[in-house]
């Protein structure tokens, strides 16, 4: 799905809950919309204001089992539970460290992490030191509720986040209507509605990512129809908890603009596919308890996208109209992409002007001495 448009945005957060009970022709409507609206924005654009939807290139698609297996094959095994888990321990402590070290530049980037009941996946970001706020409706229904996101809502709720940049974007869309393992149940839930709304609230997502342009967004999802029913762009990064430290599998999906190639702590899946067979039923509470972000997996996924171990991803990603190569530079020539972004955001966002923009940086890493950039 492309949602990018000379103008702005998108009339970001109004895609209303569909009446029709018809979610494919819901579906075809909307993008027929998108469709249209990206062909007036390219008769004045020549070029796309971002690339944050654009698939990823092969050498960017990772699948953590192929790492077991190389794993299995280089070590002949795989890590016991409890070696697993020391090595998830250090993720956590190199968290922690984060905290005590790095505060200051951490607490400057903000993340927002979506139907995130357990606080599981924006763990390691919060102990890190990064503003990290937490929205699912369970825990409150007003301003955990994706649907109500507006600019206004920010506004009023967040005071715009106080100019911090919005660093990640995190989602673990409700998957009760796109995971495979519930497909018995997908003609009744496309009958009675429900899934149109499951399909809206991904689309809400899409919205409110656009609407921020993080450096980094991630929508997490078990094997299922989520990305045929919804236009989401090719996934990243495929996992099982179990390429990760908890012994148990659920084919799981990443799509989205992050570093997929995670850390891996591979141990046997002992459990098996344990999250029906333990948590089976209807309830809030067992459904909950399915869809619990594993440990391991939230601190990998940490490791491999802070931006403290990574500082080029966050200038490389936010300005991606312009050279990575170039941003890279800039990074490794001791300049930070808050830096980066004081001398050359009118340039990118407001005179669109890449060329001027790349200039300026070009210009900033071949002076002599270093120029010290006023922030």
């Amino acid at each position: 799905m492309v949602l990018q448009h000379n103008d702005g945005q998108l009339d970001l957060f109004d895609i209303a809950v569909f009446d029709s009970v018809d979610s494919t022709k819901a579906l075809r409507d909307l993008r027929s919309s998108l469709c249209e609206r990206d062909e007036q924005a390219n008769l004045y654009s020549e070029y796309p204001v971002h690339h944050l939807f654009d698939p990823p290139s092969k050498s960017d698609i990772h699948r953590l089992n192929q790492k077991t297996a190389q794993y299995r094959k280089k070590e002949g095994g795989l890590l016991d539970v409890k070696t697993a888990r020391l090595e998830i321990e250090r993720w956590k402590e190199h968290a922690q460290r984060q905290l005590r070290e790095n505060r200051s530049e951490n607490a400057k980037k903000v993340v927002l992490s979506l139907f995130d009941y357990t606080g599981n996946w924006s763990k390691p970001w919060r102990e890190a030191g990064y503003n990290v706020f937490q929205f699912d409706i369970q825990s409150d229904p007003e301003v955990g509720n994706v649907f109500n996101f507006s600019p206004q809502f920010f506004a009023d709720y967040f005071g715009d986040f106080d100019g911090l940049d919005i660093y990640a974007i995190l989602a673990a869309c409700p998957c009760t209507d796109f995971a495979s393992s519930g497909s018995r149940h997908f003609a009744a839930k496309d009958l009675n509605g429900t899934t149109q709304v499951s399909i809206d609230l991904v689309h809400q997502t899409l919205a409110t990512i656009e609407y921020f342009r993080p450096a980094m967004w991630a929508i997490e999802n078990p094997v299922g129809r989520i990305a045929s029913l919804t236009g989401l762009p090719p996934w990243r990064t495929s996992f099982d908890p179990n390429d990760l430290g908890d012994p148990y599998t659920k084919k799981t999906i990443l799509w989205g603009r992050f570093n997929g190639d995670l850390p891996i702590a591979p141990v046997e899946p002992t459990e098996g596919s344990k999250m029906w067979k333990k948590y089976g039923g209807k309830s809030q509470a067992t459904k909950n308890a399915r869809s619990v972000t594993p440990e391991g997996f939230s601190y990998g996924f940490f490791m491999a996208n802070n931006a403290v171990d990574h500082p080029s991803l966050e200038a490389r990603m936010k300005y991606d109209r312009l050279d990575p190569e170039l941003m890279s530079d800039a990074i490794s020539n001791g300049y930070t992409a808050e830096q980066i972004g004081a001398l050359i955001d009118d340039f990118y966002y407001i005179e669109m002007d890449d060329g001027a923009a790349e200039k300026a940086i070009r210009d900033l890493i071949s002076s002599e001495p270093r120029q010290q950039l006023q922030l």
